[in-house]
């Protein structure tokens, strides 16, 4: 499998931080802008552009979608990375703004999820890490929380080691609340 694909959405504005990690950038509609702010030349643009309506940048690969589709921008350039057989895929600029946006990014980074891929989403005042079958060590964060939710119908063999408590879970049912906001001093909780 190919590293690391940069997605630049057209959400709530957050700093590109990281993205000269990339292997190949993609920026989607409003985030042709995004990467014009921050300085950074997109391998491949995605979209309808109707959010987007500056120069496109020339020498840059376009997938121009229809207005009228079934995917949101995002989920197609989710699906070109996961095609192209990208490992990593970090979402930028996709939490904030419109609600079906959001919610369309997160089915977006499960999708790419359920296709083999590890999606990182940071913006300013969160950072969201969906994976399967891995582990994931995250640095102490000061005045930082932590929630574990399950995207998937059934999550089997979750612990969570060096928090207040641990957790150690054989199954965890989506349609069981399996948030665990993990902040300050807390006691240890049953399950």
């Amino acid at each position: 499998m190919k590293q690391h694909c940069a997605i630049i959405s057209g959400g709530r504005f957050s700093e590109l931080n990281g993205i000269e990690a990339a292997d190949f950038v993609i920026a989607c509609d409003k985030g042709v802008e995004y990467a014009a702010r921050c300085g950074v030349l997109p391998d491949l643009l995605v979209g309808d552009f109707d959010s987007y309506h500056g120069a496109l940048p020339e020498g840059v690969p376009v997938l121009e979608l229809p207005v009228e589709k079934d995917d949101t921008d995002t989920m197609a350039a989710i699906r070109w990375a996961v095609g192209e057989g990208y490992s990593e895929i970090t979402m930028y600029c996709a939490l904030g703004g419109r609600l079906d946006h959001l919610l369309g990014n997160l089915q977006a980074a499960i999708f790419a999820v359920g296709h083999g891929a590890r999606v990182h989403i940071p913006d300013r005042e969160n950072e969201l890490f969906l994976f399967s079958k891995d582990t994931l060590v995250l640095p102490p964060r000061s005045g930082w929380s932590l929630s574990v939710l399950a995207m998937t119908d059934v999550c089997e063999d979750v612990s969570i080691c060096g928090v207040p408590f641990c957790v150690l879970l054989k199954m965890c049912a989506n349609l069981r609340i399996c948030m665990r906001p993990l902040s300050g001093n807390l006691p240890g909780l049953p399950l």
